[in-house]
């Protein structure tokens, strides 16, 4: 209903119309997924007996984050791609990265905390969202019209990506990677252009689980390419050369995986491969996945009730008030409870890409949103993913649900964006009142 219909229904009061107002442009989907995750992590915290203070920290970035949201939501969300304003939050968002890799403090082999007097900031997760701004605002100038268009994006992915990887931070690294890949194909990037992108990754996944495997792909791919890349945009002896340089590039980080492995920390690269058989090392690095899969195989349905779960209680789940909460929601609140989640985060998602189809009269909102819902779509997976043991170990926190001041307040805040868009953007409709 508009704000004009409201006004010409004159026989309700003009207080119910005054409280009418304030929920016009709210997207209730939204509302009542982000509520059931936030209600279901603060439960989870406050039963536990080993996070008892973390649940009062949470509750405090709770109400913070609820009055950021609030805030942004009625902001207009063209702010944040002002070019002044997305420069001057661009710099700012390289500035923290840089300060936290001088200055930061560590925890578990990581330095990605910046004390800012008694607050401490994780300049990694409000990395997200202005990366997302940045790209938002330079697509809505410049979409992708070629192939070579995707690689003007890296530019400006480039600096914020490497300052993360840097700290080390893996798993928000990749959500970059997810950001763009999701926002590359949004503004015009073909599916053959995707699999250009992520080849490398998938050459350098199947070289180290089955060479016989990879020769395949090398030769699938130059078949895919041959047929459906770009057939309208180069002559064809342009195209071949570019396919012999991509398969060539293939196949060259296929040969060179075993250098490029030791890019990684040794305990990023155990994650990365605990996860197909965490047998071989179960009380070393597969600990975590093994540990996690007991806890959600015995909640069973129901689950052993809040407070009651052997594994989380019995403190024999890792970093269960962060990376494997899911696992203690999986003991304690069982199956019903878990297909829910997966519900809710599906529901944001969906949400999201709706208000980014109904917004495509502005690039940039629609840039927005849908780089919001590669972050949430990526996250919650992911996550979800290593608890399951489909997944490797990122570090990758559940949207809403896992502990920490910062990444709930982003996650909060981004809800937040997608309600301005959608208020700013309302939905065509008739006035069936008259």
């Amino acid at each position: 209903m508009t704000t004009q219909t409201l006004d010409n229904l004159n026989f309700i009061p003009s207080a119910l119309r005054t409280i009418l107002r304030a929920f016009q442009g709210i997207d209730f989907w939204l509302l009542g997924a982000t509520a059931f995750l936030i209600m279901v992590g603060l439960n989870v915290l406050h039963f536990s007996q080993h996070t008892q203070g973390y649940f009062d920290k949470q509750l405090q970035y709770m109400w913070a984050g609820l009055a950021l949201s609030l805030a942004v939501s009625r902001i207009p969300y063209k702010l944040w791609t002002n070019k002044y304003m997305v420069s001057f939050l661009y710099l700012l968002n390289l500035a923290l990265l840089v300060a936290v890799m001088l200055k930061g403090h560590s925890a578990q082999g990581a330095q990605r905390w910046l004390a800012l007097g008694p607050i401490t900031l994780q300049p990694s997760e409000v990395a997200k969202p202005i990366v997302i701004f940045s790209l938002a605002a330079w697509l809505r100038r410049f979409p992708i019209n070629s192939f070579f268009d995707i690689f003007k994006i890296l530019i400006i992915l480039g600096p914020p990506a490497v300052l993360v990887f840097k700290q080390p931070d893996l798993g928000t690294s990749l959500t970059f990677g997810a950001v763009f890949l999701g926002l590359s194909y949004w503004a015009g990037a073909t599916i053959t252009d995707i699999l250009v992108l992520i080849s490398p990754l998938i050459s350098l996944i199947l070289n180290a689980v089955n060479k016989e495997w990879w020769l395949y792909f090398l030769g699938a791919l130059f078949t895919i390419l041959l047929f459906f890349w770009r057939r309208l945009d180069f002559k064809l002896w342009l195209r071949l050369l570019l396919i012999i340089a991509i398969v060539g590039a293939n196949y060259g980080f296929g040969v060179a995986r075993p250098h490029l492995w030791g890019v990684l920390k040794e305990y990023q690269q155990k994650r990365l491969t605990s996860f197909v058989n965490p047998y071989d090392d179960p009380r070393g690095s597969g600990y975590h996945i093994l540990q996690s899969l007991i806890a959600i195989g015995s909640g069973g349905v129901a689950g052993a009730g809040l407070g009651h779960g052997n594994q989380a209680q019995g403190a024999f789940i890792p970093e269960r008030h962060t990376d494997f909460i899911f696992a203690v929601i999986g003991e304690e609140l069982g199956f019903k409870i878990c297909a829910l989640i997966v519900l809710a985060y599906g529901v944001i998602c969906v949400r999201a890409l709706f208000i980014a189809l109904q917004s495509r009269g502005d690039p940039a909102g629609a840039a927005i949103a849908i780089g919001l819902m590669c972050m949430f779509l990526f996250h919650s997976f992911i996550n979800i993913g290593m608890t399951i043991g489909i997944m490797p170990v990122a570090g990758v926190p559940l949207p809403f649900l896992s502990y920490g001041g910062t990444a709930l307040i982003v996650d909060l805040v981004s809800i937040g964006l997608l309600q301005s868009i959608y208020y700013h953007n309302p939905k065509e409709q008739k006035d069936i009142w008259g």
